[in-house]
C-alpha cells in the first residue's frame, strides 16, 4: 500500500495542463464486484454532473466537461483517479480535497446517491435496446463472472450507508499520489485561444 512516487510533474504536447489525483486502494478480492459497483456512484456524488463540486468547478471556468473520477481495477490493484484539464490544477485538487472531507464527514447527499445509482441502473436498461452494446455489456459482466441480471440487482442493492462506510477507509491521502501535465509548447493552441491572440 505504499507509493512509488507522490509526485510528478512531465512536459507534453499539450494544450492546456492537465493533472490527476490518485489514491492507492485495498486490492479488491477478484469476487467482490459489489464494492467496485458502489465506488462509482460514490464518485459521481464527488464529482459527478450533479455534484456541488463539479458545478462550482464548472462554473467557474476550473474545469471542462470531461474532469470526472473512475477507478481503476485489476488483478492485485484498484486505484480510483480523479483527472482533468485545468489553468488552475492546486486550486482544483485543493477543492477535490476539501470536498472529500466533506462528504466524509457528513455523509453522502442521499438523493444525489439515488440520482447516481438510478442512472447507472438506467444505463444497463438502455445497453439492453442495442445489439452491439447489449453484447458488449455482457461480455465485460461475463468476463466478471456475472450476468447482466445479477449486476442490475447488485446495483439495486447499494444503500448511502454502504457509501459513507466505504468512505471511512477510501481516498486517504497518506495513499495519494498527484500527477501534473505541463504543456511543452509544442501543441497547436485550441481555435478560441488563437481567436484571442
Amino acid at each position: 500500500m505504499t507509493l512509488a512516487a507522490a509526485h510528478k510533474t512531465l512536459k507534453m504536447p499539450v494544450s492546456k495542463p492537465c493533472f490527476g489525483v490518485g489514491f492507492k486502494e485495498k486490492p479488491l478480492p477478484p469476487n467482490d464486484l459489489r464494492t467496485e459497483a458502489l465506488y462509482d456512484p460514490i464518485l459521481s456524488c464527488i464529482t459527478g454532473g450533479m455534484s456541488p463540486l463539479y458545478r462550482r468547478l464548472y462554473d467557474g471556468g476550473l474545469v471542462n466537461p470531461g474532469f470526472g473520477g473512475e477507478v481503476l481495477r485489476v488483478d492485485g490493484c484498484c486505484c480510483i483517479l480523479f483527472t482533468g484539464e485545468s489553468d488552475a490544477p492546486d486550486a482544483v485538487k485543493q477543492m477535490l480535497l476539501d470536498e472529500i472531507a466533506r462528504i466524509r464527514a457528513a455523509g453522502v447527499d442521499r438523493e444525489i446517491f439515488t440520482l447516481c445509482k438510478n442512472e447507472k441502473y438506467g444505463q444497463l436498461i438502455e445497453n439492453l435496446e442495442n445489439v452491439e452494446d447489449s453484447a458488449s455489456q455482457m461480455a465485460d459482466f461475463a468476463l466478471s463472472g456475472q450476468t447482466v441480471a445479477q449486476q442490475i440487482t447488485m446495483l439495486a442493492g447499494l444503500t448511502a450507508e454502504d457509501a459513507d462506510a466505504a468512505l471511512q477507509h477510501i481516498l486517504s491521502t497518506d495513499r495519494m499520489a498527484v500527477m501534473d501535465i505541463l504543456p511543452d509548447g509544442t501543441a497547436p493552441l485550441a481555435e478560441n485561444e488563437e481567436e484571442a491572440e
